[in-house]
């Protein structure tokens, strides 16, 4: 017996041999083109940023279940290692650029970003354009024309990173309370004259039914005007964009119409309208306050639903009912969101690696492939979900999606397109397909116009930052002790201005002006 054993091991290891040899051969048809003639995997490093992603934060090695298993399908030996998020990211890859401690394929926000200055032109990155011609025409079909040519991506007609995309070509929207505005008996405010209407009545109606009727605001704001920046586009022009005038592209932070929306917003704080605390209200106690039951309205994406402003999430209020909504009109136009490139970040190949073929070959496969997008889009079958009868069957409040966000593992953070959280596959599955869409229509109803689209960082900005419209910028200090009754309207705008201009904003609109009409043939 042992010798009949023995003999039918060694048929069935020659048999399994000569199948591996097989596989080998039509690998190119299972997602394993980019096996060697060894046989082995090749591999491809990633470092990126965790985003915030709670699972990426704790990303402990490539033995992780997400890795393998994309490894499984693409016949790639991956590997993914995740820095920090915002600042911390900047500070790092700063440093690994320094000391060329890179991998296979980066992330970087731009190609031109100041991580990494001169970098083009120094030959850091692999010139990505006769690859993508010869291995990643799939990447072409599904990339619009729009985010390759944004200078984040290329330059001089050289393409020098691969673009991830956000989820869709805009999703920030007017969040607001449908509940509220039922108990109201008021109609969806489409008008600024429908939302002060809006106010108005949240201010003296007690909506939260906590007995004091002085703990609810209309619109509920953000610090820095983060997510709240609304109210300026309605009267011509809003603050961050830029606009031809006079022979000149300025800023529109300057412009004559924002004195329309300084003199709004003062009324909205003179009235209540708006929370006392929007000069120092962060980001965790904004959520909070809303779900207290604080705001009326705010402005926040559409991808956030799930996790931030589900019914279940808020506390000490029932029957809870949001609707999302498009910018409100007003005299002189509406928008929520300047039109873009749909650029979110950008993933380099450093010239040092010797892998950029097999980057692009794993690139193309993952935008292309049917097991790859049910990947992207649902996770691990048998684990994150299943198949009952061909349908798919995912729940994302189960613990094997919501505990430390695994959904988002797959459907951002590693990722190789774009943001997935809103695509066909997911919403087919999402009980709340419906509100979401709805979400998607206001927000892609909301874009407006954007001249500055391809601009590139302006040399006179570069090294002043309270010329922009964030945080310490001169123009969110002159904003505040406009609307709080500090500095007169008229003066305190008109002063702003010639500072912004003394303080470098002249050279940056003469930077400006050259290439807006070098690009547009203005003579």
């Amino acid at each position: 017996m042992e010798r009949r054993k023995v003999k039918s091991a060694g048929l069935f290891m020659a048999s399994l041999l000569l199948a591996s040899g097989l596989l080998a051969a039509c690998s190119s048809k299972s997602g394993e083109e980019g096996k060697t003639d060894s046989g082995a995997k090749p591999s491809i490093k990633f470092l990126l940023s965790h985003t915030l992603a709670k699972y990426a934060m704790q990303y402990k090695s490539d033995d992780d279940m997400y890795t393998k298993e994309l490894s499984r399908l693409s016949g790639y030996d991956l590997h993914f290692e995740f820095l920090g998020h915002g600042t911390d990211f900047t500070q790092q890859m700063t440093v690994r650029f320094a000391s060329k401690d890179m991998a296979d394929v980066v992330r970087t926000d731009s190609i031109l970003s100041s991580m990494h200055p001169g970098a083009v032109e120094q030959g850091v990155f692999t010139d990505l354009t006769p690859l993508i011609e010869k291995y990643g025409q799939n990447l072409k079909k599904k990339i619009p024309q729009s985010a390759w040519d944004s200078p984040k991506v290329s330059k001089d007609g050289k393409i020098y990173g691969i673009p991830y995309l956000s989820a869709v070509p805009a999703y920030r929207v007017i969040y607001i309370r449908q509940d509220w505005l039922d108990k109201l008996n008021m109609p969806q405010p489409k008008t600024l004259d429908d939302y002060l209407k809006f106010f108005e009545a949240v201010k003296t109606q007690d909506m939260n039914g906590n007995g004091d009727p002085n703990d609810e605001y209309g619109f509920y704001v953000r610090e820095n005007l983060d997510y709240s920046d609304l109210f300026f586009k309605e009267f011509g022009v809003h603050p961050g964009e830029w606009v031809y005038r006079d022979g000149q592209f300025q800023p529109g932070m300057i412009q004559p119409e924002i004195k329309e929306g300084l003199k709004f917003w003062k009324n909205l704080y003179e009235k209540g309208y708006v929370n006392s605390n929007l000069f120092t209200n962060k980001s965790a106690d904004w959520r909070a306050g809303i779900k207290q039951g604080k705001g009326g309205m705010w402005m926040h994406d559409v991808p956030n639903y799930a996790e931030d402003w589900q019914p279940s999430l808020f506390v000490n209020e029932k029957n809870v009912k949001v609707a999302m909504l498009e910018g409100p009109e007003g005299p002189k136009g509406k928008g929520l969101t300047p039109e873009n490139d749909q650029v979110n970040y950008v993933r380099v190949v450093p010239s040092s690696s010797k892998n950029a073929e097999n980057v692009i070959k794993f690139l193309d496969w993952a935008v292309s492939n049917e097991a790859a997008e049910k990947f992207f889009a649902y996770g691990i079958e048998g684990h994150n979900y299943k198949l009952e009868n061909g349908k798919v069957k995912f729940d994302a409040t189960a613990k094997e999606n919501l505990e430390n966000d695994a959904s988002q593992q797959f459907r951002t953070v590693i990722s190789m397109l774009k943001d997935g959280r809103l695509e066909p596959l997911v919403l087919e599955v999402d009980p709340n397909a419906e509100l979401l869409k709805n979400g998607l229509k206001a927000a892609n109803n909301s874009i407006y116009k954007n001249e500055a689209m391809y601009m590139p960082n302006l040399e006179a900005l570069t090294t002043r930052p309270e010329l922009g419209i964030g945080s310490g910028t001169l123009f969110l200090d002159m904003f505040a002790k406009v609307i709080t009754g500090k500095l007169d309207l008229d003066t305190g705008f008109e002063n702003f201005v010639a500072e912004w201009k003394k303080r470098g904003g002249d050279q940056a609109i003469k930077e400006a002006t050259e290439w807006y009409k070098k690009k547009n043939n203005i003579k």
